[in-house]
């Protein structure tokens, strides 16, 4: 699937391995909690921390909002495969948001960029060619893992890519 040297391999849900959803789902939290609750991914030095509650049906709120979508936007998340799939790429773009593209033939680099909401800044991490986001926001002491999703429709990521060059065109003014 990816040929960028640092990005993990998808964890593809397989009916052989996995007889239950519940199973599968269960499996993406080992490595969820792995990631952001055993351990802290960091950006910028700031350690990466997670929304905890409401906890439901014994995980934390954040590993909803890597895993499943909210289609309705009425608060109802449902499983999303691609963003279960990816799990690992959560904490792979954090601790990569810095890549060379020079060191990495198939990389051109992760997009950064920061957005104002509401009293705070959310960092967007973009690897275009790979189609994946990864929001967190900053904090006075820390940052809050916001987010993460793929972007499978094209005009959804071209509005991310414009708001990269709008903030890129903003900060060299």
């Amino acid at each position: 699937m990816n040929n960028n040297c640092w990005v993990p391999d998808l964890e593809i849900y397989n009916t052989d391995v996995y007889e239950l959803w519940k199973d599968y789902e269960d499996f993406l939290y080992t490595i969820f909690r792995t990631d952001f609750i055993v351990n802290h991914p960091s950006f910028e030095g700031k350690k990466v921390q997670i929304r905890f509650y409401p906890i439901e049906n014994n995980k934390e709120e954040a590993f909803y909002h890597v895993t499943c979508q909210d289609y309705m936007k009425d608060g109802n998340r449902v499983p999303d495969l691609r963003r279960c799939e990816r799990i690992r790429w959560v904490r792979a773009f954090i601790e990569n948001y810095a890549c060379d593209p020079l060191k990495c033939e198939s990389c051109d680099g992760i997009k950064v960029w920061e957005k104002p909401y509401k009293s705070n800044n959310r960092i967007h991490l973009l690897l275009e060619e790979e189609r994946y986001m990864v929001v967190i926001e900053r904090r006075e002491n820390y940052c809050l893992l916001i987010t993460a999703f793929y972007l499978d429709q094209d005009h959804a990521l071209r509005k991310k890519l414009n708001e990269y060059t709008v903030y890129q065109q903003q900060i060299h003014n």
